[in-house]
């Protein structure tokens, strides 16, 4: 064997030796994010079964991918804000299906900007009602409006003074959490949005014609 096929062997050897190693760190590290988004579920759950009272201070176990959500009861806007922190999304993209997505959904495989309303809304114990999922989740969006207009909780977009925790409803069939008004820019927290929990700004809001209007769940029953 000549000194250069002596290399090449070796070379090819420790090739074989790299990728098993980085397989099986890949595989155990699957296994440990697994561990990690079934506790991140079931955690979840928990805390909005609770409501925000019981919720307070309650820190929330395991995680998605990098990421530490603390979950710990609050105000709507609180509660959304440390959800958009955590890197929620669908797995894979355009499935509406994922480990925190499935906790929003309680486990269907929908369209679901209207169920992250629902459950921010009861994880800070302000829940919808008459819905699905024992009656705290509205997965349409013009439900969410309906239920907003039925208490004379509902403003368009004209008259509106949206406020931070404000559900905003879209005319091309989306809801999200309105987090701050500042000017002409109206700030949100949506779910389903480009396939996951993200924040978004609307420049010039009020001459937005897709924007139709603000409910406010604190003046519903």
């Amino acid at each position: 064997m000549t000194s250069r096929q002596g290399q090449a062997t070796v070379e090819w050897l420790a090739v074989l030796i790299v990728t098993a190693l980085v397989a099986g760190g890949i595989a155990m590290g699957m296994r440990g994010l697994g561990q990690r988004f079934a506790s991140t579920v079931a955690s979840l759950n928990a805390i909005a079964s609770a409501g925000s009272s019981a919720a307070q201070g309650a820190q929330l176990s395991g995680g998605m991918p990098g990421k530490l959500p603390l979950v710990a009861g609050g105000s709507i806007v609180s509660i959304a804000a440390q959800l958009a922190a955590a890197g929620i999304a669908e797995a894979p993209p355009g499935s509406n299906r994922g480990p925190g997505v499935d906790v929003f959904t309680d486990g269907n495989a929908e369209a679901w900007c209207a169920d992250f309303v629902s459950w921010v809304l009861r994880a800070a114990g302000q829940p919808f009602s008459g819905g699905l999922s024992s009656g705290w989740r509205i997965a349409w969006t013009g439900d969410v409006r309906s239920w907003f207009v039925a208490r004379a909780a509902y403003r368009d977009r004209l008259s509106a003074d949206p406020q931070p925790g404000d559900v905003v409803w879209f005319e091309h069939g989306h809801v999200g959490i309105v987090e701050r008004v500042r000017g002409d820019d109206l700030h949100t927290i949506e779910g389903n949005a480009g396939d996951a929990v993200t924040r978004r700004t609307y420049a010039q809001w009020r001459i937005n014609s897709d924007i139709g209007g603000f409910g406010r769940p604190g003046l519903s029953d």
